[in-house]
Order: C-alpha cells, then sequence, then structure tokens
C-alpha cells in the first residue's frame, strides 16, 4: 500500500516521544521493510530537519539521510501549491502535503493529527488505526 507518513509519526519516532513511538515505530518499521510503501514530501523533510536541528544538530542530518533511504521522497510542485490555495484546508501545509500525495498516487494518509486532514480525499488515518487494520 502506498502511504503518506505525515512528519508528526516521523517525528515521533526520531524524538523518542514516549506516548506515541510505539505505533508509529511499528509504521516506520513497515516503510524499512516494505510492507508499507511510504512516502514524504521534500517540504516536511525540510521542516523535520530544522526541528531536530534544534534538538541535536548532530544527528539531523543522519536522521533526514536515514529517512531518504527508508521514505520515498516526493517533490512539491507549483500544481501542488496552486491546489493547496484552492482547497478548503485550513492550514496550507497540510494542503500541500495532500495534494502532493494525492498526486503521487498515494491511498492514504498516516497521521496523528486526522482533523489537519479533515478535506481529505484520501483514507486518513492514525498508526494505531492503521496497525489495528493490518493485524
Amino acid at each position: 500500500m502506498k502511504a503518506y507518513i505525515d512528519s508528526d509519526v516521523i517525528l515521533d519516532v526520531l524524538l523518542e516521544r514516549y506516548e506515541f513511538f510505539p505505533a508509529s515505530s511499528q509504521i516506520m518499521n513497515s516503510c524499512e521493510v516494505r510492507r508499507v510503501d511510504g512516502h514524504t514530501t521534500v517540504l516536511a523533510l525540510a521542516n523535520m530537519f530544522y526541528i531536530l536541528n534544534r534538538y541535536n544538530s548532530a544527528n539531523a542530518k543522519k536522521a533526514i539521510q536515514a529517512l531518504r533511504e527508508i521514505l520515498t521522497i516526493l517533490p512539491v510542485t507549483d500544481l501542488e501549491i496552486g491546489k493547496a490555495l484552492a482547497s478548503r484546508f485550513k492550514d496550507f501545509e497540510d494542503g500541500v502535503q495532500h495534494f502532493t500525495a494525492e498526486c503521487h498516487g498515494c491511498e492514504i494518509i498516516i497521521t496523528r493529527n486526522k482533523k489537519d486532514f479533515s478535506n481529505s480525499r484520501l483514507r486518513v488515518l492514525t498508526p494505531d488505526e492503521y496497525l489495528l487494520q493490518t493485524i
């Protein structure tokens, strides 16, 4: 299954967010072993680098390099920017992520913030919901 993995799920693992780590790490592991065809955007990658760099600058580049090996990094084009601007997404960045995922054939968005994707035409599941459906 071709899945867009939202940055909150990825950061749960990289920052070892205790409450969310177990489910999010299972999602990322599924991407790593190719049970899930995981994708994110270049925009999300840049934002994650900014956040990681604030916590631990020595490991930020290593983390991004590892993500490049686990996930397919999707480009963001003017098409997705235009669609996001014309959409009903409250958050522009979420709109960009959604339309990029959609344009590249992703079938699902895995995120902890489902409300951010309430206007999505794709299925939106939390890591826990996704794991329950695949067991």
